[in-house]
C-alpha cells in the first residue's frame, strides 16, 4: 500500500469515527425527543474511569456497564417506585449508589458486602458520587433497559 493510500485510509477511518461519535452523542432520546441524553454502553474495563470523569464533569444521563464490589447495603427506598439500594466501590476509591427499581425488576437476591456485581445502568450525577439507576427493562419498550448480574443471575 502506498503512503498516499495509507493517508486516505486513515482519513476515511477518522471521518467514520467522527460520524459515529456525532450520531451517538446527538441521537434523540426516544422517550422524550430530547438530544441531551444518549444511551451509550461502554466497556466495563473503562467504566471506573468513565464514572470518575462523569462525576468530575457533573455529567448525567449516560449508560454505563461497570463491574465492582458491593461496599455497603442500604435499606430499601419504600416510596413508590420502590428501590433496592446499595453502594459500589470503584477502583478510583470513589463510591456510587445503585438504585434498582424493585417494582419493575426482581430484587437482587443474596446480595452481600464484598460481592462482585456487574451493573448496566444510567449514571446520574450528585455530590456524593452519583447514582446508577435504570437497571431494569423498559416496561413501555421505548429504550434499552439495564440490568444487574450477580452470582451468574441477571436481574432486569
Amino acid at each position: 500500500m502506498t503512503k498516499q493510500n495509507k493517508q486516505r485510509l486513515s482519513t476515511v477511518i477518522l471521518l467514520l469515527l467522527a460520524a459515529f461519535y456525532l450520531y451517538v452523542e446527538h441521537s434523540p432520546d426516544e422517550s422524550s425527543g430530547s438530544t441531551s441524553r444518549s444511551t451509550v454502553t461502554v466497556a466495563t474495563d473503562n467504566a471506573h474511569q468513565l464514572i470518575h470523569e462523569y462525576y468530575t464533569n457533573k455529567t448525567s444521563g449516560k449508560m454505563v456497564v461497570v463491574t465492582a464490589t458491593v461496599h455497603r447495603i442500604l435499606s430499601d427506598d419504600t416510596h413508590e417506585p420502590r428501590h433496592q439500594r446499595f453502594i459500589l466501590s470503584l477502583n478510583s476509591g470513589m463510591t456510587v449508589l445503585v438504585a434498582h427499581n424493585i417494582d419493575l425488576a426482581p430484587r437482587v437476591s443474596g446480595l452481600q458486602i464484598g460481592d462482585t456485581v456487574t451493573v448496566n445502568g444510567q449514571y446520574e450525577w450528585n455530590d456524593q458520587g452519583g447514582v446508577l439507576h435504570w437497571t431494569h427493562h423498559d416496561p413501555k419498550g421505548r429504550r434499552d433497559g439495564g440490568q444487574i448480574e450477580h452470582n451468574g443471575k441477571i436481574y432486569q
